[in-house]
């Protein structure tokens, strides 16, 4: 179990493009970046949508997630948080699908929840 346990901390360390795992994006995680920052940015309808689907992958992937002495990688953050994180990694990333960004949120939460990542940045944290 242990050895289990140390292996799944191993990948989540590992850049996204390591693993090169192919995963059909459905809704929202289909989108640009661009879509996203754009849609924040004018306050559109499909705004709560957008916001809607990251929480909904945050919720899903950490449930799926099972790190020692950890029951959610996500506990410790408001959902504005949460979106807050995507506006900044969408801005510098827009040609990325909303999908990566989604998992390079949930690669740091879990890192920051292991104690992996000790960085703790001004009012938001660190894409």
């Amino acid at each position: 179990m242990r050895a289990a346990c140390a292996l799944l901390l191993a990948l989540l360390m590992l850049p996204a493009a390591a693993l090169a795992k192919t995963i059909t994006a459905r809704g929202e995680g289909a989108a640009s970046c661009s879509a996203w920052t754009q849609e924040h940015e004018n306050k559109t309808s499909r705004r709560p949508v957008q916001d809607s689907w990251i929480l909904g992958y945050v919720n899903a992937a950490a449930a799926m997630l099972e790190l020692p002495g950890v029951d959610d990688v996500s506990a410790s953050f408001r959902n504005r948080d949460l979106v807050t994180w995507i506006d900044d990694y969408c801005g510098t990333n827009p040609d990325k699908p909303l999908i990566l960004a989604a998992d390079a949120l949930m690669r740091y939460l879990a890192r920051r929840a292991t104690g992996a990542d000790q960085t703790d940045g001004p009012k938001t944290f660190d894409p």
